[in-house]
């Protein structure tokens, strides 16, 4: 190993010092070919300037000869200053020359012959002016000629030294690189060869190493095969204790695997006091270097018993003579532990087992005799255990055991095992015993005799006679309960149908005046209210008699919710209680499960939360809580949030509980059954799901559920199908809409129109919620009506663009005052509309203002009407609802209940001469009236409205509202008939 560290050191030392030649080779030719080239360059240029130069006089030279030539006195501007640049051109070579001393003679010399031509061609030029014929002969003059001689002589003799200097020093430069190249060539050569020689001298060592190493890996493979063939246990571990390796053997000694074992401590075979003797008696071998020790010791095997091994451990040292480990060989002498009566404490053992078994057992030889008995078959037939021993069957007198003679010939026939039930009476107790009899071979497979075992089950049969006898009795319980549900159903619905049918009947009466209708709706509503409580009282008992079946049928979640919420967010509204909802957009829209269910949960959990919050908020959200691995199943985790009384900690688990309340005065407070959250949580819990509450007293509660569905991937019949038709065209599909009205009639129609386009709507009766609700969620659109109490539309519209929301805002009013869109428009809405309005024009001006292409507009026939040979004109009413009858009917019932309160509000309105609220008042019945089929009277409410809003025309406002009432009375019966008909 020493010897490949020197050769390797060499290597490390050798091939930097050849990279670093290289690099510096490199770095002077890169450096001498540099300086080369720069010379080249200056050498270039200054021949470049010294041809100008002799240029530029020869230029001089001529143009005074032409001068001449022309009888001229004197030159132009531009060749008169030539002598001034041919000295400036002079002076820059000679600034720029750094030549050797040749060079420098030659520039005085050039400085010379320069100047002289120079003064020569001014005393030429002198002449000219004076007498021209002399300047000629001096141009012409042998002088001139000489000086241009001299100085073209000059001039080759620079570029004759420069080129000279040239060659010289480019001779030099080949002769050094390619003195530096033999020079690299012989040390890469040598380091090459030295590499290579090293390289061979490391490949032996290795080869060598390798086949040291092979040999070493070979007897070691030799050694663990050897010991894995042995009955001794080879193992090895560090000083720390940790097993490092196990022989396969350890499997049949401990009950441990070689793998388990691999990486445990020792100590896990050890009780402490062994564990910590071993450990101190190792440690002292390590510090004494015992190279072997034995030990024995009692070890505990996997399955908790205990045996005596022998262990021979042998010190492990590492390359630098460091002891790093324990390598161990142990041997199983727990035989040679055990004392020589073991077989006979075993055999006591046994018997003692046998003993104490509460079923009969016996042996049987070949020919019928009893060769071991035990005390409960002794104690059956009543015959000591010794008196039995050895005899056979006839010789007991025992009838029961003289029956089962049969069964010890088709066990020695068949070889097989048999058995048998009987009942056994002894002392005239009866007994249920099933009786087994086996065959039992000896090591060479031969038939030596029969066991038999009478297994004791006579509780289990008097146990399942009791099980049948209480599954009889709880059948009949369950059938008497069902019976009675049936009944109570049926005797209490019955009355209750009977008080709401025969108030209905009393509603279609004309003669009823205003005050008497009002009691009749308070009838009608106490009804509905009672029968509500009964269907609560039958739901729990249907739950609790395991009668109530979950259905799996395809719904829309999104309008399972819409619906569910919608009238409740009415009754939270006039409770003056703020409503948001928040929905995942990750939920799929259409599930498997029980929608009537998820309503009823909704219904209940969204009620009580109005119903115990005075002030404040209600808040709903839904959520994505998880999904099965394939993504089939998904949860979905329900949030109801309120600002109520709230609940205390320690009554959580009580509201859950049958008719119960947290607070005694509760019912008479709010009312209720103390039913509606049992029965919430015993629907969520049969559709596995749980439900928790977050709750103080006095600081508003919060509700969570959690339900499983399935997505909906199948084939969509009857109703998704006729569903999945209409939201197929749905010119709204995903928008989410906030509509801002604050009369409840006008809220269920621009309701259900978007919901039946597809939109997502929410509902506010005005602008402060509005303004609430922007805070929590994004809407595509915004329906504003204009005339609002506190907070009108415009007044609203300013303030949503004072946060900087820029959603797309849609006024919508019956006003017809001129000037009303230009006054919507300049309050920052975007556009406007009156009603009552077509559905497709609302969609329309929808999908245009947010940029969308619009749908082609479809003529349809108008809805069917089931009203015939009546004045009402319900037109309007079915195009606002899409012609679904449900939500027709569910409006003009709306709308039966809240025009004669409207009514009394406008005669005392009148009354108190308070125009404004009438003007307003007079606004929202026109609309309803005109919704309701009254075209009449909707135009007489206009009329009210204009003068209210002007202050004209007041004393025949009086007049005008009896003769809407008179109006509406006369054609309620109409509509009454019409909605039993929906």
């Amino acid at each position: 190993m020493k010897k490949i560290v020197n050769t390797v050191l060499v290597l490390v030392l050798v091939v930097p010092m050849a990279l670093i030649g290289f690099v510096y080779y490199a770095w002077m030719v890169q450096k001498r070919s540099k300086s080369a080239s720069e010379w080249m360059i200056h050498t270039n240029l200054q021949i470049d300037r010294l041809r100008t130069l002799a240029l530029l006089d020869n230029n001089y030279t001529n143009n005074i000869r032409e001068m001449l030539l022309l009888d001229k006195t004197t030159l132009s501007t531009s060749d008169a200053t030539l002598p001034d640049s041919m000295k400036k051109l002079l002076h820059v070579i000679q600034t720029n020359e750094n030549g050797d001393t040749a060079t420098r003679q030659i520039m005085i010399q050039l400085n010379t012959i320069l100047q002289q031509k120079i003064d020569y061609n001014r005393q030429v030029l002198l002449a000219a002016a004076q007498q021209p014929a002399l300047a000629k002969q001096l141009i012409t003059a042998s002088q001139s000629k000489a000086l241009r001689s001299r100085l073209r002589w000059i001039v080759m003799g620079f570029i004759q030294v420069k080129r000279n200097s040239l060659i010289t020093r480019i001779s030099k430069d080949n002769q050094y690189t390619l003195y530096s190249f033999w020079t690299t060539i012989t040390i890469s050569l040598f380091t090459l060869l030295l590499i290579l020689i090293e390289s061979r001298y490391i490949y032996r060592l290795f080869k060598k190493l390798k086949t040291r190493t092979n040999q070493l890996y070979k007897r070691e493979q030799c050694f663990m095969r050897l010991a894995e063939e042995t009955e001794l246990i080879l193992f090895k571990a560090g000083l720390d204790g940790i097993f490092t390796y196990v022989s396969k053997r350890a499997a049949e000694m401990t009950g441990y695997t070689n793998t388990e074992l691999v990486g445990k401590h020792f100590s896990i075979f050890l009780k402490e006091a062994t564990w910590k003797k071993l450990e101190e008696f190792y440690l002292h071998q390590v510090t004494t270097g015992d190279d072997y020790t034995f030990q024995e010791f009692e070890i505990i095997t996997k399955s908790g018993a205990r045996r005596w091994v022998e262990q021979l451990a042998t010190i492990i040292y590492s390359e630098d003579g460091t002891i790093n480990g324990f390598q161990c060989i142990v041997r199983d002498i727990d035989k040679k532990k055990n004392n020589d009566d073991q077989q006979d404490y075993l055999q006591e053992c046994l018997d003692a087992i046998l003993d104490n078994m509460p079923s009969m057992m016996f042996i049987k030889n070949l020919d019928g005799k009893y060769l071991v008995v035990n005390n409960r078959f002794s104690e059956m037939i009543g015959i000591p255990k010794k008196d039995i021993i050895g005899k056979r069957d006839e010789a007991l007198h025992c009838d029961w055991v003289t029956r089962y003679a049969e069964l010890d010939q088709e066990v020695i026939s068949t070889g097989a095992r048999v058995k048998q039930e009987d009942i056994i009476t002894v002392n005239d107790q009866t007994f249920h015993f099933l009786i087994i009899k086996f065959p039992l071979y000896n090591q060479e497979e031969e038939l030596i005799g029969i066991c038999s075992i009478g297994q004791d089950f006579t509780e289990k049969a008097v146990y399942i006679q009791a099980m049948e006898k209480a599954h009889q009795h709880a059948t009949e319980a369950i059938n008497a309960q069902d019976m009675f549900l049936a009944n109570m159903s049926h005797e209490i619905r019955t009355p209750m149908n009977g008080i709401i049918g025969m108030t209905n009947l009393l509603m279609q009466q004309k003669e009823l005046t205003p005050i008497q209708l009002e009691y009749t709706n308070a009838i009608k509503r106490s009804a509905n209210h009672l029968l509500s409580i009964i269907n609560e009282i039958l739901d729990f008992s249907k739950i609790k008699a395991g009668k109530l079946h979950l259905q799996r049928q395809p719904f829309d979640l999104f309008e399972v919710i819409d619906n569910t919420l919608f009238p409740l967010k009415l009754q939270a509204q006039q409770k003056g209680l703020a409503f948001f909802d928040e929905t995942d957009n990750a939920i799929p829209t259409r599930l498997l499960g029980d929608e009537i269910r998820l309503k009823q949960i909704l219904t209940n959990l969204v009620e009580n939360a109005i119903k115990f919050t005075p002030s404040g908020k209600i808040l709903f959200k839904v959520s994505l809580a998880g999904e099965s691995t394939d993504s089939a199943t998904i949860r979905l985790g329900f949030e109801i949030t309120d600002t109520g009384i709230g609940i205390a900690p320690e009554q959580h688990e009580l509201i859950f509980q049958s008719f119960s309340q947290t607070h005694a005065d509760n019912a008479r407070k709010f009312g209720g059954t103390g039913l509606g959250l049992t029965i919430t949580k015993e629907l969520i819990t049969l559709q596995d799901g749980f439900i928790t509450v977050d709750s103080q007293l006095n600081e508003g509660a919060s509700f969570y559920f959690e339900l499983p569905f399935i997505r909906n991937h199948a084939v969509i019949t009857n109703k998704a199908e006729k569903e999945l038709l209409l939201s197929s065209d749905k010119p709204l599909q995903g928008k989410t809409i906030l509509v801002v009205e604050d009369n409840e009639i006008n809220q269920q129609v621009v309701f259900h129109t978007l919901r039946g386009a597809g939109a997502r709507t929410d509902v506010v009766n005005n602008g402060h919620t509005a303004l609430e609700m922007l805070d929590h969620k994004l809407y595509d659109c915004i329906i504003m009506d204009i005339q609002m109490p506190d907070m009108d539309g415009y007044q609203t519209t300013q303030a949503i663009r004072q946060k900087g929301i820029q959603t797309c805002i849609i006024a919508m009013t019956a006003s017809a005052i001129k000037g009303e869109k230009e006054r919507c428009l300049l309050a920052g809405m975007n556009n406007y509309i009156s009603k009552p309005f077509e559905p497709q024009d609302l969609f329309h001006m929808i999908l245009k203002e947010l940029g969308e292409p619009l749908p082609e507009t479809t003529e349809k026939a108008p809805p069917a009407k089931i009203v015939t040979g009546t004045p009402l004109n319900l037109d309007t009413v079915y195009n606002m609802m899409s012609g679904e009858s449900d939500h027709v009917k569910i409006l003009l019932e709306e709308l039966l209940d809240s025009i004669p309160q409207k009514f009394t509000e406008m005669n005392y309105l009148v009354k108190e001469q308070r125009w404004e609220p009438l003007y307003m008042l007079a606004h929202q019945m026109k609309f309803n009236l005109n919704v309701a089929g009254m075209k009449y009277a909707s135009e007489m409410a206009y009329t009210i409205e204009r003068d209210a809003r002007l202050t004209e025309n007041l004393d025949s406002i009086p007049t005008r509202i009896r003769e809407i009432m008179d109006i509406y009375y006369q054609h309620v019966p109409l509509i009454k008939e019409h909605i039993e008909q929906c």
